[in-house]
């Protein structure tokens, strides 16, 4: 979709959401804003202490290239935030950002996840061999990697996109574009899905191996953008799959020693997060409901364990990312996940920005 038609969509979206909830009574008692001033957040993890993280990919920064609705601005404005009692701490800071000239539709620090033990991992996202060589420096020294970023630092834990750019790992001809997307991290590993290469890797001391490669969605890229670990320990994986039509994206489930994924759960459009509820429910984010059209109107799909579908988040969810769900069942996702934390109120996006919501089914 051209990226401008994108852009116009959401300001036109983002303008009802707001008008929405001003409005008398529209703030449903199910969906609750638990923390603001986010700059185009994506991944949403659970740590064991019952905080939330979130993965900020930044608002780009100054320095800027080409013009108008095509420029790109470049910065060090990525962080991962942790989200408790009501308070937003900055765990790390300092990863670089690619985005609009006013902050929209930055890139770079996408995934996160918190291992049992309490480490939490951050993952940035890539491109191919030749775009991210034309990135300044210190974006080429960030861009595609596994980070530890416990202790209010970061620290790089493997090189993810050079397997992808070694061995197109999907075998789309002339395609060696990586763009790892989201991170699970378990107590002896860790696991990445890789958008670009349509993989999901495994990363265990360091060093990188493709888990399973994910089929195509009829003629369509699969597009895998999120990862929870299932009931019996498979990992489950939503792809993205905007090329296939609204409807047509597939939840699938992996072994968790790896193989062929196997479908696990069908009917989404654009999903963005994954989930396992207490109850065994599937919690599946979609990130809009009709993409290629401008309609940028997402929701939140939970698929009980007999088959009931319940979607949640009404008119109040814009362009959601990631999903986390806590001991009570209420699912957390970000909102707004393409704009940087403030935007003009004169702009087109009417003052929107991104936030982290909780929905309480």
């Amino acid at each position: 979709m051209d990226l401008h038609r994108l852009r116009s969509a959401l300001a036109a979206a983002a303008l009802v959401t707001i008008a929405l909830a001003a409005a008398p009574g529209a703030q449903a008692a199910t969906v609750e804003t638990v923390a603001r001033g986010l700059d185009n957040p994506r991944g949403v993890a659970l740590g064991p202490d019952g905080a939330v993280y979130v993965a900020n990919s930044g608002r780009g920064g100054r320095t800027c290239r080409g013009k108008g609705e095509n420029s790109q601005c470049f910065g060090l404005t990525g962080r991962v935030v942790r989200v408790a009692g009501g308070n937003v701490q900055t765990i790390a800071k300092g990863f670089f950002s690619v985005g609009g000239r006013h902050g929209e539709f930055a890139g770079g620090v996408d995934g996160v996840s918190v291992a049992p033990d309490g480490t939490v991992f951050g993952l940035t996202g890539s491109a191919t061999p030749k775009d991210v060589k034309s990135l300044p420096k210190p974006a080429r020294r960030q861009a595609g990697r596994l980070f530890e970023v416990s202790g209010g630092n970061f620290d790089a834990v493997a090189r993810i996109d050079q397997v992808e750019w070694k061995q197109n790992i999907d075998g789309v001809k002339g395609d060696r574009n990586s763009n790892p997307y989201a991170v699970l991290a378990l107590a002896d590993r860790q696991i990445v899905a890789d958008a670009g290469a349509n993989a999901i890797l495994e990363v265990r001391n360091g060093q990188v191996e493709v888990l399973a490669v994910m089929p195509k969605n009829g003629k369509a890229q699969s597009v895998p953008t999120s990862l929870a670990v299932g009931p019996n320990g498979d990992i489950l994986v939503g792809e993205l799959a905007l090329g296939a039509g609204k409807g047509k994206a597939r939840v699938w489930r992996i072994p968790a020693a790896g193989g062929p994924p196997v479908v696990q759960a069908t009917g989404f459009t654009a999903i963005t997060g994954v989930a396992i509820g207490p109850d065994g429910s599937l919690f599946v984010t979609e990130f809009a409901q009709n993409l290629e059209k401008g309609n940028l109107a997402g929701a939140v799909v939970r698929l009980a364990p007999d088959g009931t579908r319940i979607r949640l988040g009404g008119k109040k969810l814009l362009a959601p990312t990631g999903a986390a769900v806590d001991s009570t069942g209420a699912v957390y996702v970000s909102n707004f996940s393409v704009l940087p934390a403030k935007t003009p109120k004169k702009s087109d996006f009417g003052g929107a920005g991104g936030t982290l919501v909780k929905i309480t089914p």
